[in-house]
């Protein structure tokens, strides 16, 4: 440490800083208390108090130099081999070599400064320095060079020879070597002690090149590191990406070749919107319409989960109206709903899912006799509104799903009621009132969803969907969606 101390003490720059602090500060003192210095009059003058005048002004300017710059800041090119301390943390377990960049502290992760703390070897010149360098690049598996302001190779080390198959890269130019830096403007980055990165690829190879201006030896250190494995993972990455974008976009189109088309809808009802907002590309939400006799039948399903596992419960859901309702003829709501639920459980216990996983779906169901107009209802958690007259008609679904559950033996419940023309039926999943938006981003909240399909239950059906949209982009703005929207009107 004594040696480095002494270093720091008669580097040029400190002795010129000294001497000049010395003379002007010196000249000062003389001038205040020995004038006849300087009028040449040698009567009464004492020589060690001139001398010391200079001499303690010299002295202290050169401590307050050492201490000042003792420290080593990130980034530099380490002159030292030796043990440092941070200024932040405290610690002094950190090893520092000569030619090393120096780095910020690990441990308190600041921009810290070091003070040595024990020093081992000390690089007192340019040359031992650049001695370093090469040796440090010598036994670097990494291509290392060093260049010139205007790009000429003034060392480079055998990993740079062996990736451009030269033996001899000494004074040629690195941005004729390296197009991708060709535009990189080296004077800046030696001025402002800057650094600039850049990706190449050469001889089938990628590698991420670190580009640092050093003011000290006027030059640029090119270090290379190798990232090919890390970019044929990336690229590996973004084709299965790609794959399972093509497959969930496969997904969407069976899914909705499984929904019913507009038409049947509008045959059951001429009067309908459907609003459709899926989270993701498949939806966990879906609908089912058809007429079996004289009953037209509308479900409406929130399955468990949104996404890929959503959509493939939601499949299994059509399939099993399907055949419950098309095949077998059922047509009353509830045992429409026992039903399903028996074969749902059965499935997955088949399939062998864990029972205690609970998979299944909420749904509201209603049937309506044509010849009578009367509407009878079932459902699974999710209700059904009526609006008549701008009154709203509430009949409550079961507390219990479409699945496993503590009480899935008990038969769902059933609900009846005649319609009257004009009244609008509408089914939906929580998707819309759960959305959180607005200025305090609330959900959206039953209460407003009620008040909302009373208010636009006054204008046409054809109207109301795009209306509904309108009012959740409105509350939703620039939040996420946070599940599967499904709404569908119909008017009697």
């Amino acid at each position: 440490m004594i040696t480095y101390y002494i270093h720091l003490a008669f580097q040029k720059k400190t002795l010129i800083r000294s001497l000049r602090v010395a003379l002007l500060v010196g000249i000062v003192l003389n001038l205040i208390n020995t004038p006849e210095l300087f009028i040449l009059s040698t009567a009464n003058l004492k020589i060690g108090k001139v001398l010391l005048t200079f001499l303690v002004p010299f002295l202290v300017s050169t401590y307050s130099s050492v201490l000042s710059h003792k420290t080593i800041k990130p980034g530099a090119i380490s002159n030292l081999d030796a043990l440092l301390k941070c200024n932040s943390c405290k610690k002094t377990n950190f090893h520092i070599h000569i030619g090393q960049e120096v780095e910020e502290c690990p441990t308190c992760k600041e921009k810290t400064s070091w003070n040595p703390f024990k020093v081992f070897t000390l690089s007192t010149s340019e040359n031992d320095l650049l001695k370093s360098l090469a040796l440090f690049a010598r036994y670097n598996p990494m291509p290392l060079f060093r260049t010139t302001d205007k790009g000429t190779i003034l060392g480079a080390n055998p990993a740079s020879e062996h990736l451009f198959s030269d033996t001899d890269l000494v004074n040629q130019n690195i941005k004729e070597l390296i197009p991708e830096i060709r535009n990189v403007d080296f004077e800046e980055l030696i001025s402002g002690e800057k650094l600039k990165e850049v990706v190449i690829e050469k001889s089938g190879r990628h590698f991420n090149l670190l580009l640092r201006g050093v003011p000290a030896l006027h030059s640029i250190h090119v270090y290379g590191n190798d990232i090919t494995e890390i970019v044929n993972a990336e690229l590996k990455i973004k084709q299965q990406a790609h794959e399972i974008r093509q497959s969930i976009q496969y997904a969407w189109r069976i899914q909705q070749a499984m929904l019913p088309a507009n038409e049947t809808l509008t045959y059951l009802f001429s009067n309908n919107f459907i609003f459709y907002r899926p989270r993701n590309t498949v939806s966990g939400d879906f609908y089912w319409a058809n007429q079996t006799d004289k009953y037209k039948i509308i479900a409406v399903a929130d399955c468990t989960g949104h996404g890929v596992p959503g959509a493939f419960m939601s499949m299994m859901g059509i399939s099993l109206l399907n055949e419950i309702i098309l095949r077998e003829k059922i047509t009353a709501p509830s045992k429409i709903l026992n039903t399903l639920r028996e074969r749902l459980i059965l499935s997955l216990k088949n399939k062998g899912i864990d029972s205690n996983v609970a998979d299944g779906m909420d749904i509201s169901l209603i049937s309506i006799d044509s010849d009578n107009n009367l509407l009878r209802f079932s459902g699974a958690y999710n209700p059904l509104y009526i609006v008549r007259n701008s009154e709203l008609l509430l009949l409550e679904a079961d507390r219990m799903p479409i699945g496993q559950f503590v009480n899935d033996t008990v038969p769902f419940s059933e609900k009846g009621i005649d319609l009257t023309n004009g009244d609008n039926l509408f089914l939906f999943t929580d998707g819309f009132k759960d959305q959180t938006g607005g200025e305090k981003l609330k959900k959206y909240s039953s209460k407003q969803f009620k008040s909302l399909l009373i208010e636009i239950s006054k204008t046409p059906s054809q109207e109301q969907g795009q209306l509904l949209g309108d009012a959740f982009d409105n509350w939703k703005q620039e939040q996420e969606q946070v599940d599967d929207v499904l709404v569908i009107g119909l008017q009697v």
